[in-house]
Parts: C-alpha cells; sequence; structure tokens
C-alpha cells in the first residue's frame, strides 16, 4: 500500500535539504520513493513548486498526480495539468484517500509562514526506525501518513515533535 506522507519545514532550504536527504535513502533502499516534490510558500502568499533537479517519478502520470494534488490544495498549476471536466472525479479520488478539506486546511496551516515549505512523498514501504534516524536533524511536522494514528504520533515523536 502506498503512502502519502508531508514533512513541514520553517524554511524552504530545510526542506531541500530534507529532500536531498530522502533521495539519498531511496538510492539506500531506505524508503522505496514513488514519487517526491517540495512546495514553498512564497512572500506574496503564494506556492510554487520547487523541487531541487527532477523529482523522483518524473513522469505524465505523477506529473498529473502531483498537478491535481496541488491543484486542489493550493489552487496552483503544476507541470501543465489541466483540470478541466475530470475536476470532480479527480477531487473523488483525492478525498477517498484522505485528501478532504481538513487535510487540505492542515497543509495551507503548515504553510502559513512566509519561505515556508513542505516535502510531499508516495512512498511503498520504509524502513522506519532507519528513514527516523536519518531524518531526526532535519525535524519537520508530520501532517498527513496513512500510517495508524499510534505510529504517525511515534513518528511526530521520534522527528521531536511531540
Amino acid at each position: 500500500m502506498s503512502t502519502l506522507l508531508v514533512l513541514g519545514y520553517p524554511t524552504e532550504d530545510k526542506a531541500k535539504a530534507a529532500y536531498n536527504e530522502i533521495l539519498n535513502l531511496g538510492n539506500d533502499f531506505i524508503v522505496n520513493i514513488q514519487s517526491v516534490a517540495v512546495v514553498a510558500r512564497r512572500d506574496n502568499g503564494k506556492f510554487d513548486v520547487v523541487t531541487p533537479g527532477a523529482p523522483i517519478g518524473n513522469s505524465t502520470v505523477w506529473g498529473l498526480f502531483w498537478g491535481m494534488l496541488f491543484g486542489l490544495i493550493f489552487l496552483i498549476p503544476f507541470w501543465g495539468a489541466a483540470l478541466g471536466a475530470g475536476l470532480g472525479a479527480i477531487t473523488g479520488f483525492f478525498v477517498k484517500r484522505g485528501v478532504d478539506e481538513d487535510f487540505q486546511d492542515r497543509v495551507r496551516g503548515l504553510l502559513n509562514d512566509r519561505d515556508s515549505a513542505a516535502v510531499f512523498m508516495v512512498v511503498n514501504e520504509m524502513t522506519e526506525d532507519k528513514f527516523v534516524a536519518a531524518m531526526r536533524p532535519f525535524g519537520g511536522d508530520v501532517l498527513q501518513t496513512s500510517l495508524s494514528i499510534k505510529d504517525e504520533e511515534e513518528l511526530k515523536c521520534e522527528l521531536g515533535k511531540c
């Protein structure tokens, strides 16, 4: 089962550093990444996808996935994804997977300061203890996972946010 994981950071630089570490963890087989992207808030209140280099899963399908997800949450286009007649079906797809209005509000709240950023990732599986140990220096707020509530709370505590 895939997991959508959102890690929030107070600065874009911190999010980019975490992003690079996640890529390294993918290369070391600690996390099996389907796709990863970084979104940052600008001084003018707008949001940009600022993924350094090419994101994992940089394909039409993942471009459409991120485009629809970020468009739904931040009202920003991503790689030219069209928001046409299928918007209702796409919205339903995300709502069924926990991307409802509450989640959207939580993401926007996480990115309420200028220069704040978040790493969005979809993973197949991870070695949690090694992932947490590698990500601990970056801190961050764990916003959404498909982990159980208990497991999500434990992950937040491991990252120093309890």
